[in-house]
């Protein structure tokens, strides 16, 4: 499978694991994935953890997907933000662009270093709008 969407890794951080070149119903399985998992904090205070450093650059419309779940974290009162660790310049672009139209950059670290992104995680607190 070329995603992973794991609660269990850490209390309270969703970890997601994207890698190689996922097809538009492979990222449309991603996000609902994704939103089942959110919507499985119940209310819960989350942080997110994504891992893209194996992965292709997306298609516009894999893209597009990759946004719809962004945004349905952004929508949640209990997300608190999230760290991205990528090494691909395209994908970070990619990923740069749909977090700040999905609303998320404000409270999100995109870097190539792990230790980084924890870091990042432990402080990071977005306010409930």
């Amino acid at each position: 499978m070329p995603y992973s969407v794991d609660v269990a890794r850490k209390p309270g951080v969703l970890c997601l694991t994207l890698t190689g070149r996922l097809e538009l119903e492979e990222m449309r399985e991603f996000v609902s994935a994704h939103n089942a998992a959110v919507d499985g904090f119940r209310g819960r205070d989350y942080r997110v953890f994504c891992d893209l450093r194996a992965l292709a650059p997306l298609s516009p419309e894999a893209t597009a997907e990759f946004e719809r779940a962004k945004a349905y974290s952004a929508a949640r009162p209990n997300f608190r933000g999230s760290a991205v660790l990528v090494t691909s310049s395209i994908v970070s672009l990619q990923h740069q662009r749909t977090s700040v139209t999905s609303g998320v950059m404000n409270t999100e670290l995109i870097t190539d270093d792990e230790a980084r992104c924890w870091d990042h995680l432990g402080k990071v607190q977005r306010v409930a709008r």
